[in-house]
């Protein structure tokens, strides 16, 4: 029996019967190399091209399971600009389980100086909040390849005789750029596009003992990147730069992240707070007023995102208001947004969002600037 052939890539199965379909690759491709990538992975490598997949959010947790019941330790990545975002109810489970070393993305796009053992610091602390204690923590740019090395060691460290390590996380965080950073090749297809992983897929770091399994991203609930299209998907999750713009709101005024969601200001004394968001999401200040109509003439372009292509459909998505109090040197995070940052407070808000997004209160990470 043939041995199946598997991309190297995102790990799907290759065949060569149906372009239409997944793992497609010509016939004289696929009896000709040893190490292929789909037609799929070959146009993200090459031309940015984004093709949607098939796959649904249970066939990717079907796929994490089984790899964690093989796995000798979990290696977690989260994303420290969007670190709520990375957590997903299935990953936090296994982080309870299992051994984990706990790989921080993102440092680099850190506003301001922040040395990477008070990032640490705070990290255990939401950790540990949410029953989890890892091996030990490791920041990171795989970006700038900065901290991916140290991984290196921890993993020798805790288990000199070898291990099989399980790289885990939801999309957008930067699994696969740092198992490349890892390998010291740029194999594993990357992509800001999520989904871009596929199938698991095994890779040994060379000189060592160490099997690192990529496994696909999940995608979390709540998440408002994820209910908007693949392009303003892209603009909503910093690569970058992150704005940071601070503000002192009278009573009922409106703050607006892009037309995405909008906060009232709910308290009569002016409370000075920060506003963090890619680059690429537009922070507007109004008033109540006004709002219907930068929202119906101005979504899309002055407004943004989203853009003209899923606005309508995100204006249709059924909308919450939720009011909050924001204490001084607090945080308010829009799961898969941004957040804000009260400096001197309470801040007292109402918060127009879509019913599926999540909202977190938590001790501030960026402390506000004196």
């Amino acid at each position: 029996m043939a041995k199946i052939k598997k991309c190297i890539g995102c790990g799907i199965e290759l065949q060569n019967e149906s372009s239409e379909k997944q793992g497609f690759v010509p016939k004289s491709v696929l009896e000709s190399r040893k190490e292929i990538y789909c037609q799929r992975c070959f146009k993200i490598k090459n031309y940015g091209e984004y093709l949607p997949v098939e796959m649904t959010k249970e066939d990717y947790r079907k796929e994490v399971g089984k790899q964690a019941e093989r796995a000798d330790v979990v290696l977690a990545v989260f994303d420290i600009i969007d670190f709520e975002g990375s957590f997903d109810d299935e990953i936090l489970d296994i982080l309870r389980e299992k051994d984990s070393i706990i790989a921080i993305n993102k440092l680099d796009l850190v506003p301001g100086e922040k040395h990477p053992s008070e990032v640490s610091d705070w990290v255990k602390e939401r950790l540990a909040d949410e029953g989890i204690a890892p091996l030990d923590i490791a920041i990171l740019s795989a970006k700038s390849g900065y901290g991916v090395n140290g991984i290196i060691r921890k993993l020798r460290h805790f288990f000199p005789d070898g291990a099989k390590a399980m790289v885990l996380g939801t999309t957008n965080v930067g699994k696969s750029s740092i198992i490349n950073g890892l390998l010291g090749d740029k194999k594993v297809t990357t992509s800001k596009y999520p989904g871009t992983t596929l199938k698991s897929l095994e890779n040994i770091i060379s000189g060592t003992k160490l099997t690192l399994i990529d496994t696909p991203g999940l995608i979390p609930e709540g998440r408002v990147s994820d209910m908007v299209c693949e392009e303003c998907n892209l603009k909503i999750v910093p690569a970058n730069e992150i704005s940071r713009k601070t503000f002192k709101l009278e009573k009922d005024r409106v703050l607006m992240f892009g037309g995405l969601l909008w906060m009232k200001v709910m308290n009569s004394e002016k409370a000075i707070f920060s506003a963090f968001a890619s680059k690429d999401v537009s922070f507007h200040e109004t008033n109540e007023g006004r709002l219907e109509d930068l929202l119906r003439d101005h979504s899309g372009d002055a407004i943004s995102p989203p853009c003209e292509k899923c606005r309508d459909e995100y204006a249709a998505l059924p909308m919450k208001k939720e009011e909050w109090t924001v204490e001084s040197g607090e945080e308010l995070v829009f799961k898969g947004l941004g957040w804000i940052s009260v400096k001197r407070g309470p801040l007292t808000i109402e918060v127009t969002i879509p019913e599926g997004a999540e909202i977190i209160l938590r001790d501030a990470f960026i402390k506000p600037r004196r």
